[in-house]
């Protein structure tokens, strides 16, 4: 299911766009752990999917820094306390 498709419930429109692309990200990761699941794979085609995950991790690495932590924390602090 891609998070595009559904409205995220978060104020800030950075944030939500963020969240979004980590979604699409985390989802990518999902499906080449199920591609390494796949019976009878070649080595070439292990070794291609485990370069994209090496990427893809990479990827999610940077994406969730710093920045990233504080708006969720920002967003946090914005919600009221019931």
């Amino acid at each position: 299911m891609q998070l595009g498709s559904r409205q995220i419930a978060i104020q800030n429109e950075t944030l939500r766009a963020l969240i979004r692309e980590l979604g699409d990200e985390c989802n990518r990761v999902l499906e080449l752990v199920h591609q390494l699941q796949l019976p009878d794979l070649q080595d070439g085609q292990k070794a291609d999917i485990l370069a994209e995950l090496n990427a893809s991790t990479i990827h999610l690495h940077t994406h969730c820094d710093e920045d990233l932590q504080e708006a969720i924390a920002t967003e946090l602090e914005q919600l009221s306390d019931d």
